[in-house]
């Protein structure tokens, strides 16, 4: 039993289960045995806040994996203070393997350590802040100051573990990078993308791959809370491109948790597969571009795939392998998401809603526009009867507060968005 029992008053802002907000669930189940459900999530809350003022501050470290990394190595500090807090003792930030993950991420990225080694000192202070107000709330008067004093002294030693060993860790991954032939290959397709100027035949001869053919992209990332095999990664963006029909591919890892891959062929553009006719491993997503021809082609499939991928981390669905042909029109309108989800609450009004009576709503009424109006052809696809169908549109244009052929076009993009994006767009209910 600890001797700091105000420990076990903290609680999180909400009760989900840890399983569904952790991406640490055994180190946080095991505070959780320790303390009890509510200290461990209020730890993984703390360093969900903590990786929140992280990348607003650093938008550099926003990127896809990175900022899994931030959260995870977050996660990690929260719930190693704690358990320091109970047992008075450091060792436990001997074994946080997590925060010294995000190095060899950052280093693929291009992405600086004077970055990383800022988001050791906001983590700190959002931590202190966060610690502090929360003690000053559950401790006894008479404690407050000896507990709050230790606290502080705990998170300061934090800090000065991890800026050493966070230093050291990116110093020996950006040797490894800089001495890996990925570098290389990597500066050439950064080239690339960036739009400068670089002969065809020196890019091709850096890269080990004929940029004057059809292309096209590919991004694979893990898609679930823990790692994925690298292996898996290059294996999935493989599957993905010989499915297509390519005949030479390029795949390059970008840190731990990401593949770019683009694949070719001579005198047809490559052709994308449904995710039926390839293996996709559990917990791995795979975006794909459109083929496009040469340099410019290499390029734009790339940015395609990037676009389709951003949409999927956003999406309520779960789908392995994503083509930008069938997101281009989300991906457009969500380009910008405040102004999304402003369209959105502006064009569906009542509509947009909560609840699962108006969700169906929204979706046989998308279904009705996606099918020209057909009554007959949209009771076929929800399986249910025309009088049905007929009753769900007229429901949803009474929420919508006007009918569906009123600016029909805005109406059918907001519905797309509503469905394909879910709580990303739709207004907050807080």
């Amino acid at each position: 039993m600890t001797r700091r029992p105000w420990l076990a008053e903290l609680k999180p802002s909400n009760d989900q289960p840890l399983s569904d907000v952790s991406l640490l669930p055994d180190r946080a189940g095991e505070l959780a045995a320790l303390l009890g459900p509510g200290p461990a999530g209020w730890a993984v809350e703390l360093g969900a806040t903590m990786a929140d003022r992280i990348t607003s501050a650093i938008p550099e470290l926003v990127a896809d994996a990175v900022a899994v990394e931030v959260r995870r190595g977050c996660e990690a500090v929260a719930l190693g203070a704690l358990a320091a807090l109970v047992g008075d003792t450091d060792e436990p930030f001997a074994a946080m393997p997590e925060v010294l993950t995000g190095p060899a991420e950052v280093v693929a990225r291009g992405i600086g350590i004077e970055h990383m080694l800022r988001s050791i000192h906001l983590a700190h202070a959002t931590a202190t802040e966060v610690l502090l107000d929360a003690a000053a709330r559950v401790i006894p008067a008479s404690q407050r100051f000896g507990e709050m004093r230790h606290i502080s002294e705990l998170l300061f030693g934090v800090v000065e573990v991890v800026n050493e060993r966070m230093s050291s860790e990116y110093a020996r991954a950006h040797e490894a990078w800089l001495t890996s032939s990925t570098a290389l290959r990597m500066e050439t397709v950064e080239n690339i993308l960036s739009g400068n100027e670089i002969p065809l035949a020196r890019a091709s001869r850096a890269l080990g791959y004929d940029v004057s053919r059809w292309h096209l992209a590919v991004i694979v990332w893990t898609g679930g809370r823990t790692p994925a095999d690298p292996r898996q990664l290059q294996h999935a963006a493989e599957a993905v491109l010989a499915a297509a029909g390519c005949a030479a591919t390029l795949v390059l890892p970008v840190g731990a948790q990401r593949v770019w891959a683009w694949g070719s062929r001579t005198a047809h553009p490559p052709v994308p597969s449904d995710a039926g006719s390839v293996v996709i491993p559990p917990d791995v997503r795979v975006a794909t571009g459109v083929a496009g021809i040469g340099v410019d082609g290499f390029r734009r499939s790339h940015h395609q795939a990037g676009h389709a991928a951003r949409v999927a981390t956003m999406s309520a669905g779960d789908d392995p392998l994503l083509h930008y042909a069938d997101l281009d029109l989300v991906a457009m309108l969500s380009a910008d998401m405040p102004a999304a989800g402003e369209f959105v609450a502006r064009e569906l009004g009542a509509l947009a809603g909560p609840g699962e009576s108006v969700a169906m709503m929204r979706h046989t009424l998308k279904c009705y526009l996606d099918r020209d109006r057909s009554l007959a052809r949209t009771a076929d696809h929800l399986h249910v009867a025309r009088n049905t169908v007929a009753y769900r549109v007229h429901r949803a244009e009474e929420l919508r507060g006007r009918p569906a052929t009123e600016r029909r076009l805005q109406l059918h993009a907001a519905l797309t968005l509503a469905e394909d994006l879910g709580d990303a767009v739709l207004p907050s209910q807080a």
